[in-house]
């Protein structure tokens, strides 16, 4: 793969790993301080707009770390998808 086909995955994986990143630094915050309520919003924020789907969803706080992880992954994947076609087609059929 060259430099210029792997933009995309440069891109989405960079997203992916900023929304791995988070949920680890968000569960060791809400495991080592007795008031880290605000920790998780930083893993809201950087998956917006399905997190936003995710708390209307979301029955209370259950499994919402590992919700909110999912989305972030799959936007990823969706991140990787459009910008994929995007090259493709700027790069024409060959």
């Amino acid at each position: 793969m060259g430099r210029r086909h792997g933009w995309p995955v440069r891109v989405a994986g960079g997203y992916a790993l900023a929304v791995l990143l988070t949920t680890v630094w968000v569960q060791v915050a809400a495991a080592g301080a007795e008031d880290a309520s605000l920790a998780g919003v930083w893993l809201i924020a950087l998956t917006v707009p399905g997190s936003l789907v995710g708390l209307l969803a979301l029955p209370g706080e259950l499994g919402s770390l590992l919700v909110f992880t999912l989305i972030g992954l799959l936007q990823a994947w969706g991140t990787w998808y459009l910008l994929e076609r995007l090259r493709a087609r700027r790069a024409g059929p060959r």
